[in-house]
């Protein structure tokens, strides 16, 4: 079982004891929580009027592979009796927190490092009423996959696509709304159009938009023309020829959005084609510009 003590001389300490981490699904955030059981050593476990309270704060990082930021623990005040008393100390992790704490641990267990203020409210006037303490809370690979199962099925892909701001320090970027251009940088604006459409419930614009981010790929890098893709049978085509056939195949499906005519004027969309859509596109955005 993993401990902290926080030293108050010359009144005592403070003793905490970790349980196993359990997580509370939300709604795209989600709540890790570490069960704790805090003792006062100078208080009277017999008298339940023997208390004390304090607040307790910190930070969670992530310890292994690297040392990265996780977040800020929910500051709480504590009351402290003189025999172990449960609490909790809680996290709050976005969808893609969860995601890329699985992605960086890979079959690993998740390491964190807890760094953790603990301050008495009202102190005795001869003691520093703060102490700090560090501690790692591993969680086994078997039961970290169990929190992420209870996560449910609203938890979301990460797809991490290259989105710089600007193509060159020399010349001003162009805008998602100006004319196709060979432009990394208008890409990624135009893709963040498409996921703001998206979150506009505004699935049309969004899949129209992913249109224009296939525009730019095809400035961008080589991509076979589909004559050449779909003259050559599906069971011979090289993985060059494949990828390209995707891609048309989506720019196709886009088209629909972009351009109507008496086959695409009746296309409707929904939350999940605009999705997929999206997706797809971020997917092959960053197939074709990855290093």
């Amino acid at each position: 079982m993993t401990t902290a003590s926080f030293r108050y001389l010359p009144l005592g300490q403070i003793h905490l004891s970790f349980g196993e981490v359990q997580l509370t699904p939300g709604v795209a955030n989600h709540r890790l929580i570490i069960p704790a059981q805090v003792t006062g050593t100078w208080l009277d476990a017999k008298a339940p009027e023997s208390n004390a309270q304090v607040l307790c704060v910190g930070t969670v990082w992530l310890e292994r592979p690297f040392f990265r930021w996780v977040g800020g623990l929910e500051p709480q005040v504590v009351t402290l009796r003189g025999y172990p008393a449960a609490e909790e100390l809680v996290v709050s992790l976005t969808d893609d927190q969860l995601i890329s704490l699985e992605s960086a641990c890979g079959q690993d267990d998740i390491v964190l490092r807890l760094k953790l203020q603990v301050t008495l409210l009202s102190p005795p006037g001869d003691v520093h009423p703060v102490a700090h303490d560090e501690l790692p809370v591993r969680i086994p690979r078997g039961r970290w996959l169990e929190l992420l199962d209870q996560a449910g099925t609203e938890v979301g892909v990460l797809l991490r696509v290259p989105s710089p701001l600007t193509d060159s320090a020399l010349t001003p970027p162009p805008a998602a709304s100006d004319k196709d251009a060979a432009s990394l940088s208008q890409a990624a604006a135009r893709l963040r159009q498409a996921r703001a459409e998206l979150r506009d419930q505004q699935w049309e614009h969004c899949v129209a938009t992913c249109r224009r981010v296939l525009e730019n790929i095809s400035l961008l890098v080589s991509i076979p023309s589909a004559k050449q893709v779909f003259s050559v049978p599906a069971d011979s085509r090289t993985q060059d020829q494949r990828w390209a056939a995707v891609y048309w195949d989506v720019k196709g499906m886009t088209h629909a959005a972009h351009h109507d005519d008496s086959t695409t004027g009746s296309f409707s969309w929904s939350r999940a084609d605009a999705e997929a859509i999206l997706a797809t596109t971020a997917g092959l955005l960053r197939r074709y510009t990855q290093g």
